[in-house]
């Protein structure tokens, strides 16, 4: 239900692009300020940018198409007044096609005049720096090369995310090639010529403009290349093209955020002409733009620009005019951590301590199962276990905002396994799917934490531990570490030793915990790994109360 007390948190933005309008209402509430939770948005596909090119030369916004963007911004106000937004909290922000426009302040006359609000012209390193910002908002570990590819314009920085939250940028350099510009230009121009210009500003940019620290030059070599994350409507539309050629198919992840892709899955079939017209996410406007997207691509090949991996992000303007204001110790927090805390039990706290020494899994991942432990309980047990591999794309977490693809298929996994992974057919090839995201010692170790989880959930059923009445602890040894797993994951174990230290000697509980301890050993056996995935030997010792 709004309330007064809910809708002064809320901000209302209007991002006046090239290719399109974009409206979102965000609850900006203290307690879920860092996933910024979006509980409106819409888009209007008016292209400011076609408006002023539709016959070839540049010319002025058209009189109709200034009274469709009008009409837009009309009916968002109202939108403003149903949630209660305070006009304080409505902002209007306008980039390249605006800016340049050769009768721009028509149209940002008509809309004060119209509306009431003033249009905020942000400046090509404003851009630049607000669509690092939104970067930064939808990735926690960030430290590399940010890119937006809009419809009119390129912006590229390098930018480095602290553990603080403070957001260390150099300067934002603008590229008039954005997806709609450059496809205009290959209309008129020879295509290699303008590649070749392309490839010559970013060099110039990437050597000489953007000011990368020598110590982040040196992590890129040590590293094979930079990480690079791409945002806005362009890359994207790219990044949507990838997964629907995706080695697993069907994608399991149908999000663009936090989608990484390594050096040689980003160049794919640059110099082919690829089809997106057919492809999950990717318009027809969008799908006429790849051969723009592809030839700035090949520009970045040929400038070589080394690329360790790329990750596709949400977050762009809006996102990071949201994301300036928070103060950095918010901005510092961990994204899926903060996205699962209101589902928290009310002894989350008990919980999280007793697994502070399972390491197979982050940190971030085991608060996060805690978190939702019991959140599908009430959900009839036929489809528990479906509801929660489904959770993280399009359930309780497919809108959060900053969370990877390899998090979304580990908690799937995890949630999963804690509800027995009893899955009806028609989800058995998600499961799989998930897997393979994840890969074998991943997928694996997601399995074994679900099945503590699932211990923990059984032992606590109404997930209060009351004062004293600790039922057990946990210890693990790790006694080697000599093979690898997937690339950029630490060394594996060969082995795990648990230990569950029984506080109690109810009888119940005793027999609880042995029947936990059998399920864990099972997961241990070779023959039980799921698929032959690879696993670890798994030990399990139960030590009585009276000895703990």
């Amino acid at each position: 239900m709004i309330s007064s007390e809910t809708t002064g948190y809320y901000q209302a933005l209007v991002d006046i692009g090239s290719n399109g309008i974009r409206f979102s209402i965000s609850d900006m509430s203290p307690q879920s300020s860092r996933t910024m939770p979006t509980i409106y948005q819409d888009r209007s596909g008016i292209s400011l940018y076609d408006a002023q090119y539709s016959t070839g030369t540049k010319a002025p916004i058209p009189f109709t198409v200034i009274q469709e963007v009008l009409a837009a911004l009309i009916r968002f106000k109202s939108t403003c007044n149903d949630f209660g937004v305070l006009d304080s909290n409505i902002r209007v922000v306008a980039t390249e096609a605006t800016r340049n426009a050769i009768n721009r302040d028509d149209l940002l006359g008509a809309i004060e005049q119209k509306t009431g609000w003033t249009v905020q012209l942000l400046a090509k390193e404003e851009e630049g720096r607000l669509g690092a910002m939104g970067i930064a908002s939808s990735v926690d570990d960030l430290k590399g090369i940010c890119m937006d590819m809009g419809g009119g314009s390129v912006q590229l920085t390098w930018v480095v995310k602290r553990p603080t939250g403070d957001i260390e940028m150099g300067p934002s350099t603008s590229f008039p090639y954005g997806a709609a510009a450059l496809l205009a230009e290959l209309s008129t121009r020879e295509q290699v010529g303008l590649e070749e210009e392309v490839c010559t500003r970013l060099q110039n940019a990437i050597e000489k403009e953007l000011g990368i620290p020598q110590w982040l030059w040196e992590e890129a070599i040590r590293n094979n290349g930079f990480n690079l994350y791409l945002s806005g409507g362009g890359f994207r539309g790219w990044g949507h093209l990838l997964m629907s050629h995706a080695r697993i198919q069907p994608y399991p992840i149908p999000i663009i955020n936090g989608y990484r892709v390594s050096n040689l899955e980003f160049f794919p079939n640059i110099s082919t002409p690829l089809d997106g017209s057919k492809s999950h996410r990717i318009s027809t406007r969008r799908a006429s733009q790849v051969p723009a997207v592809q030839l700035l691509l090949r520009a970045m090949a040929k400038a070589q620009l080394q690329v360790s991996y790329a990750t596709f992000v949400q977050g762009g303007v809006r996102e990071g005019l949201l994301y300036e204001g928070l103060p950095p110790p918010i901005r510092a927090e961990n994204a899926l951590v903060a996205a699962t805390l209101p589902y928290a039990p009310p002894s989350a706290a008990a919980f999280h301590q007793l697994l502070d020494c399972f390491t197979l899994v982050t940190a971030a991942l085991r608060v996060a199962t805690i978190n939702l432990l019991y959140t599908h309980g009430p959900i009839t047990k036929d489809i528990r276990a479906a509801a929660a591999l489904r959770s993280t794309t399009t359930g309780i977490l497919a809108s959060a905002n900053g969370l990877d693809h390899l998090e979304r298929g580990m908690l799937a996994l995890i949630l999963c396994e804690r509800w027995d992974a009893d899955l009806p057919d028609t989800d058995t090839g998600l499961l799989n799917s998930m897997i393979e995201v994840c890969g074998p010692y991943l997928s694996w170790c997601a399995a074994f934490m679900g099945r503590i989880a699932k211990g923990i959930a059984s032992l606590y059923p109404a997930g209060l531990v009351k004062e004293g009445g600790q039922k057990v602890s946990l210890e693990t040894i790790f006694p080697q570490a000599s093979q690898v797993p997937e690339s950029n994951s630490p060394a594996i174990p060969e082995s795990c030793h648990l230990k569950i230290n029984l506080l109690s000697e109810d009888v119940g509980t005793v027999s609880l915990v042995n029947d936990w301890a059998k399920d864990l050993a099972k997961l241990g056996k070779k023959k039980h790994w799921h698929n032959g995935i690879k696993g670890l030997n798994v030990h399990i010792e139960v030590v009585p109360a009276r000895t703990a």
